[in-house]
């Protein structure tokens, strides 16, 4: 997302003419999972088949809704279970819909408290099991965006932010350049939902009053 913002305009009295390309970096935006679905068949009677694989594990990621189609498993009821047992002993129903069922599906919605380690089951064979490894999403920094600037004798941005994230100027000279580099030094302040961030003006170190900057959001 590229804003171009005449600095003339948005600071007063401002008699540095400074011509900069605000770059909002790290985007995030809110966006619902949608449900990942597997299939699920009794295989050979000693196995789940469970697309195309014998037993497999699984890696869940909690606050993600996963659906276990299940397809000529009358005899194989499909359990989430926290341990090991026959029929639902057990089973770990919290955020799971149908659980040991044996047609339709089996939804499991992987809630925040939910236990490292877990396992399905078949009720009636206890061979008929897999592992499932429960973890947290990777964490992805909140949405930047650029509300203010400034520039005089320094640079001033103000942006959007959240608690436990600091604001990180980087600026390139040219805006074929891949490279982003780190403005040094800066100052941060965050308060009340915003970040200001101040930090020398670049025409020297660009030999150009054109600079490219974007703010990066980092984790404390």
């Amino acid at each position: 997302m590229l804003f171009a913002m005449n600095p003339s305009s948005s600071a007063t009295g401002n008699r540095f003419a400074q011509s900069i390309v605000l770059l909002a970096g790290w985007l995030s935006f809110c966006t619902t999972v949608p449900a990942q679905t597997n299939n699920v068949t009794s295989g050979n009677g000693i196995d789940y088949i469970i697309n195309g694989q014998s037993d497999p594990g699984f890696t869940l990621h909690r606050g993600v809704t996963y659906v276990f189609q299940l397809s000529n498993v009358s005899f194989h009821p499909f359990w989430i279970k926290s341990s090991p047992g026959f029929g639902s002993s057990g089973a770990f129903n919290d955020g799971v819909a149908n659980n040991g069922a044996t047609s339709g599906s089996v939804r499991f919605t992987v809630p925040a408290n939910a236990p490292n380690a877990l396992i399905y089951q078949c009720g009636n064979h206890g061979s008929m099991l897999g592992t499932l490894t429960i973890v947290s999403p990777p964490v992805t920094p909140p949405e930047v965006r650029i509300v203010h600037i400034a520039v005089g004798q320094n640079v001033v941005v103000t942006s959007t932010g959240t608690s436990g994230w600091i604001a990180i100027p980087e600026f390139k000279c040219d805006l074929a350049s891949v490279n982003w580099t780190p403005v040094a030094p800066f100052t941060n302040t965050f308060a009340g939902g915003t970040n200001t961030t101040s930090f020398d003006r670049l025409d020297a170190v660009c030999g150009s009053p054109s600079v490219l900057i974007r703010i990066r959001n980092q984790q404390n």
